[in-house]
């Protein structure tokens, strides 16, 4: 690794760890300097402000995430099930990962904007999977945009707003409910779809 990167990768480390500990808000440049050991200035070689740093970080959660949606993919799973472990090893490398549940604890509890669009990004992600899953099976593109909506909004549902009056949810027990949910509807929509193929 140059001195170049090694910086980078110092710099990095620094405001993950400041994100995660005190919220995008309470972190400045000035603070990531000083815990990266460099000079304001040379912050700014790598990264424009803040806001740049942030999203550097997402960017880098979301392409991790994107390894493991292939790994699932190339299992060849029937659909249900892959939509199933999708989901499971989605909550799971959230609630792992202490920046990203961060990230999601300011969107809901303290709806900073930043951090919304975060949560957006992810969910954006899992939406673009869940219609290039879907689009075999489901040929109308309104509803396979609302089938994806409902399903992201099913599992945040279960995941956030269910322990607020519940006792929580483990993420095997949320992916397993969006499967019963769901798994109807898709399994239908999976054997029409192979039925039309084969006549």
């Amino acid at each position: 690794m140059s001195d170049k990167e090694t910086k980078k990768a110092e710099i990095v480390k620094a405001a993950k760890e400041l994100f995660t500990n005190f919220g995008y808000k309470a972190v400045s440049m000035d603070s990531i300097a000083e815990r990266a050991g460099v000079a304001k200035g040379t912050l700014y070689l790598y990264f424009k402000d803040k806001e740049a740093l942030f999203y550097y970080l997402l960017e880098e959660f979301i392409g991790k995430f994107d390894v493991l949606l292939r790994q699932i993919m190339s299992k060849d799973l029937p659909l249900v099930d892959e939509i199933v472990e999708v989901i499971y090893t989605m909550l799971t490398y959230r609630k792992k990962q202490k920046f990203l549940f961060k990230v999601m604890t300011e969107a809901r509890d303290m709806k900073i904007a930043i951090a919304k669009n975060g949560v957006k990004m992810i969910d954006d992600q899992i939406a673009a999977y869940l219609k290039s899953r879907l689009d075999s099976i489901v040929t109308d593109k309104l509803n396979l945009e609302i089938i994806a909506f409902v399903i992201i909004r099913s599992y945040g549902a279960l995941a956030f707003e269910w322990e607020e009056f519940h006792e929580p949810l483990d993420e095997r027990k949320i992916s397993q409910s969006i499967g019963v949910i769901f798994g109807g509807l898709l399994t239908a929509a999976e054997n029409k779809e192979r039925a039309l193929n084969e006549n």
